[in-house]
């Protein structure tokens, strides 16, 4: 209580948080204009793979018990068309594809000890090789702030490494529309959902919409990888611990006095 007897006001109560001392990775910004004109290219690139989903696949009606086809029942399906090779749909295909070209770009140093010698049989190389996976040129995600969404977070650091599987390429550019965009890609495609989509180097009919984004939008850029690894691949150091402070006021902190049992503030210190 105040002299006069009016209860004293509280102010706001500060609030600390941890946060990472590296710099946060930037996302390319994009205007309404760009994203109109990209969801329209868009859309008219993978209007033709939904026309065959939805002429020509059968949607899944549960497990049920299956049948054998009688006798002179199939009929061969037109060909698929060569887009659906050139491009992943979906968080995991795509998440899995751009692993795979991250783990070329892995630095040694990071990577499992191969040092130790394991017992393996003789595999003829050239004959197991796999083919090196194709260059994602565009990464298209329907959600504004990737950052805020735990199935999107992953996606610029992974983004950063694939692209350096590929560095005679220009660098994959992340395209971020708005969440409503998502409802006209799945029925472009005549999905239920797309949570992501990759277009790779090359695919057919995407050359005028690849260039159009590579003019108008930046990389992604992560800072804190070179923030974190020096050049041979040794941490940088201890950075220290980041505070972030929210609320106004000059914070106190609250004790127990144990002979009252009333909450007293002190300050800190």
């Amino acid at each position: 209580m105040a002299p006069g007897g009016a209860p004293l006001k509280k102010g706001p109560k500060q609030v600390f948080k941890v946060d990472s001392p590296f710099t946060a990775a930037t996302w390319p910004q994009i205007t309404s204009k760009d994203h109109d004109i990209i969801l329209d290219m868009l859309c008219n690139l993978l209007v033709l793979l939904g026309r065959h989903r939805q002429t020509h696949v059968v949607p899944s009606k549960g497990k049920k018990r299956k049948r054998a086809p009688s006798p002179g029942s199939s009929v061969p399906l037109p060909p698929v068309p060569t887009l659906s090779t050139h491009i992943t749909i979906g968080l995991n295909s795509t998440t899995r594809h751009l692993e795979s070209l991250a783990a070329l770009s892995t630095p040694h140093s990071i990577q499992p000890d191969h040092d130790a010698p394991k017992p393996r049989p003789p595999i003829d190389a050239a004959a197991t090789a796999a083919p090196t996976p194709a260059h994602i040129s565009l990464l298209i995600l329907p959600h504004p702030s990737p950052p805020s969404s735990l199935p999107h977070a992953h996606f610029p650091l992974l983004t950063h490494l694939a692209s350096l599987a590929h560095p005679s390429l220009p660098a994959t550019r992340v395209v971020l529309l708005s969440s409503a965009a998502e409802t006209r890609l799945a029925s472009s495609l005549h999905l239920p959902r797309v949570g992501a989509l990759g277009i790779m180097e090359g695919a057919p009919g995407a050359n005028m919409l690849v260039q159009y984004v590579r003019d108008q939008l930046g990389v992604v850029e992560v800072p804190w990888l070179r923030e974190g690894m020096l050049n041979d691949g040794v941490g940088s150091g201890w950075l220290g611990t980041r505070i972030l402070t929210e609320g106004g006021g000059d914070w106190k902190r609250d004790e127990v006095d144990s002979n009252e049992g009333k909450g007293k503030r002190k300050k800190k210190g």
